[in-house]
């Protein structure tokens, strides 16, 4: 055990400024998650604040449980297809993904009060509820392939191995080490280690980039929602979250040592693997001051997640006399997460027994999340790459519902979602719609969501100088299937 720590401890402080670059990625990653919605309230768009009376007050705002006068049941599955168009070192590739889910699946128990006197007057009833939803999907694929031009593989160990020993330089990155047995990088001055050190490689190398990335983020929630006077309503929440995450990683590069004048094959493999689990709580509040409008307004704070990662990284390749040569690193590592606190409102008009217009907006400033572990130095560089990378976040969301008859419904919805990025103008864009059939005690309800997101950009592995670093440009268009059958009893 002592000897793991020391050689993270080591690893650490030797690469803390490219790892605390992960982490405040990984920050935003597992702070980005939705709340969970059924099909009706997925077809509006997802502005849920302030409507109550559907199981998306599970994981929302929790004073919508209150509007149940039956105990409910509802399950939601869907699918996902994830749609990439990427441009890496002037070339254009496209992958796509399905991928089956189970949304939500929960239940809610209603709990009329038994009084005298007038009873739509006080404490009308307290409903309780109890859901599990996936708020975070991570599923996709990507891959795509380029020609470098200086800025290969040979190139970032050369990059590595030219740091002082005290930031991980010279050839104690075992993965250094096997780039320079193989060849792809060489002494300065042939019979002189520990000097300076250059590449051998040509710099019209081929390059091919995979990325399988699995898992999710999910919430069991445990709600409570009581109608006062059939006029105002008010929420309790507690959610028990969890994640899981899984990304395997493949960079191919085939090129010339110019050296000894052969063709070299390299495989780079990255993987990481996280699991976590945390707690988070939700308040909420609705009221109609009159029949048409209701006025809603929840918060949920941040989820205190304790995370387990662990990453690995593998070089290997034949060197110019056929040996095969490979070697890796393993690093586990635990950290605390704190996301950010969530505040939500909404406001919804109803017109008669027609249907309704609803409109919700979202704020959380994502420069707020905290990251801590045993490592002084990797929380005071992640938190402040944390601040000074991510900002105030604001999304906007409108939706409507029309009752073509008293059984079917149809649904239509715009969602804005903000750019959590200071220097970056990422946003998404959001359309869905949604038809509904009511029979009896029973419901089947139908959405349909298009997300429209801005330009990403990624590198598999990063250089002092930003400008040479090789960036993937990826924009991911994802179009999600749900269908919620609901039964009241």
């Amino acid at each position: 055990m002592k000897l793991k720590i020391f050689v993270l401890s080591t690893f650490i402080v030797g690469t803390i400024s490219s790892v605390s670059a992960q982490y405040t990625s990984d920050a935003l990653k597992f702070s980005g998650t939705e709340s969970s919605v059924t099909a009706r309230f997925g077809g509006l768009g997802g502005p849920h604040t302030s409507l109550g009376g559907d199981l998306s007050s599970l994981y929302g705002n929790p004073a919508g449980l209150g509007m149940f006068s039956s105990s409910e049941f509802s399950f939601t599955p869907g699918y996902v297809n994830s749609s990439n168009k990427t441009t890496y070192l002037g070339q254009n590739s496209e992958s796509s993904l399905g991928n089956l889910n189970i949304n939500n699946l929960g239940v809610v128990f209603h709990s009329p009060t038994y009084r005298t006197g007038d009873l739509k007057k006080g404490l009308v009833s307290i409903n309780f509820g109890i859901g599990y939803q996936k708020n975070n999907f991570f599923r996709n694929e990507l891959s795509f392939s380029g020609v470098t031009n200086a800025n290969g593989i040979s190139d970032y160990f050369t990059e590595i191995a030219n740091r002082p020993i005290s930031q991980g330089g010279q050839l104690d990155n075992r993965l250094t080490n096997v780039a320079y047995v193989a060849r792809l990088i060489d002494d300065e001055i042939p019979g002189t280690p520990n000097g300076n050190y250059v590449n051998n490689t040509a710099i019209d190398a081929d390059q091919a980039v995979s990325y399988d990335r699995k898992g999710g983020q999910s919430n069991v929630d445990f709600s409570l929602g009581m109608n006062f006077s059939n006029k105002f309503y008010l929420g309790f929440g507690l959610g028990l979250a969890s994640i899981n995450y899984r990304s395997e990683e493949l960079l191919n590069e085939q090129g010339l040592n110019f050296v000894d004048g052969v063709n070299y094959n390299a495989n780079f493999a990255k993987s990481f693997d996280t699991r976590g689990s945390g707690v988070n709580f939700k308040i909420g509040a609705i009221l109609k001051p009159v029949k048409e409008i209701r006025l809603g307004l929840s918060l949920e704070t941040p989820t205190y997640y304790s995370i387990d990662d662990d990453y690995y990284e593998e070089l290997s390749l034949r060197d110019p006399d056929n040996n095969f040569i490979t070697d890796n690193n393993s690093f586990p590592f635990s950290y605390r997460l704190n996301t950010p606190l969530k505040v939500n409102g909404g406001i919804s008009f109803f017109i008669g027994n027609k249907g309704f217009i609803s409109a919700d907006i979202n704020y959380q400033d994502f420069s707020t999340i905290k990251f801590r572990s045993d490592e002084n130095a990797l929380n005071i560089n992640t938190n402040r790459q944390i601040a000074s990378t991510y900002q105030e976040s604001i999304n906007i969301g409108l939706g409507a519902e029309y009752k073509v008859t008293n059984n079917v419904a149809l649904r239509a919805g715009y969602r804005n979602l903000g750019s959590p990025y200071q220097d970056l103008d990422y946003k998404a864009n959001r359309y869905t719609g949604g038809i509904g059939y009511r029979f009896g005690s029973y419901t089947l309800d139908l959405a349909v969501q298009h997300q429209q997101n801005s330009v990403l950009s990624t590198s598999f592995y990063t250089f002092d100088n930003p400008q040479v670093t090789p960036f993937a440009d990826t924009k991911t268009n994802v179009t999600a299937v749900s269908i919620t059958f609901g039964a009241r009893f």
